[in-house]
């Protein structure tokens, strides 16, 4: 179990996974969206197969955990939210390359950018997107959640979005080393 001090209460595992999951896809929709706009047609985007972009879900859940109730502001937690995930994101992309041998995203066209990993731009929007999320809609999330599903079927709802994650998971890597 997780205590955290903004919301004096105990998050279990499959609380945070269904986090994951939903911000994960959130994520994989706006990469999607963004990305097939640019190119003129549909791109699926992100290192999995089906609809979910890890990077986001992973970096969202952390922000909630480390900034929620901590950023009494809206820019201190804009400039925690941009910088958190600006390194994150660096490091996602240094590690994948490395192991892969390839690059997911390369913003070496954008403007203030680092080795192409990360750029001002992506870092706005991430900052402004953590603010959004952190104050406005992670709350009614969890009021939803809260008061339409009960403790039984969120976790038997993890489980099976474990199990899909996974296979997913297994199948992308299994294909990017062939």
């Amino acid at each position: 179990m997780i205590i955290t001090r903004a919301q004096h209460k105990e998050l279990d595992l499959p609380t945070l996974f269904n986090w994951f999951i939903i911000y994960s896809y959130i994520g994989w929709l706006y990469e999607s969206i963004y990305c097939s706009m640019e190119a003129g047609r549909f791109v699926n985007r992100g290192f999995l197969y089906g609809p979910f972009c890890p990077i986001y879900g992973s970096c969202i859940v952390l922000m909630i955990l480390l900034f929620s109730g901590r950023c009494k502001s809206r820019l201190s937690l804009f400039i925690s939210c941009a910088l958190f995930a600006s390194v994150l994101e660096y490091i996602v992309s240094f590690t994948m390359e490395h192991i892969f041998g390839r690059r997911w995203w390369d913003y070496s066209n954008r403007l203030f950018n680092i080795n192409g990993r990360i750029c001002l731009g992506a870092a706005f929007v991430f900052g402004v997107s953590g603010v959004l999320v952190i104050r406005y809609l992670h709350p009614n999330l969890i009021r939803y959640m809260n008061q339409n599903f009960n403790s039984h079927t969120l976790r038997n709802a993890a489980k099976i979005m474990l199990a899909v994650f996974l296979l997913d998971l297994l199948a992308s890597i299994q294909i990017s080393f062939t």
